[in-house]
């Protein structure tokens, strides 16, 4: 079955390169810290902080709420 786009969809805004981008960085970024925590080099609470700061830093649009 053929993908389809909504009747409305062009209403809606596309990502830009600039929010793609800081997705891009703040999932490799957040991919690092998941594997230190499960490798036991930081913590749940170490791992806590760290997200917060990437969702601070990049903003993201899927990966986190929106700023």
């Amino acid at each position: 079955m053929p993908a389809m786009s909504r009747p409305d969809s062009a209403e809606e805004a596309a990502m830009t390169a600039e929010q793609f981008e800081r997705e891009k960085r703040y999932q490799a970024a957040l991919a690092i810290a998941r594997d230190m925590l499960r490798q036991g080099v930081i913590d749940e609470v170490d791992f806590l902080r760290v997200e917060a700061k990437l969702t601070e830093k990049f903003c993201p649009i899927f990966g986190g709420f929106l700023c």
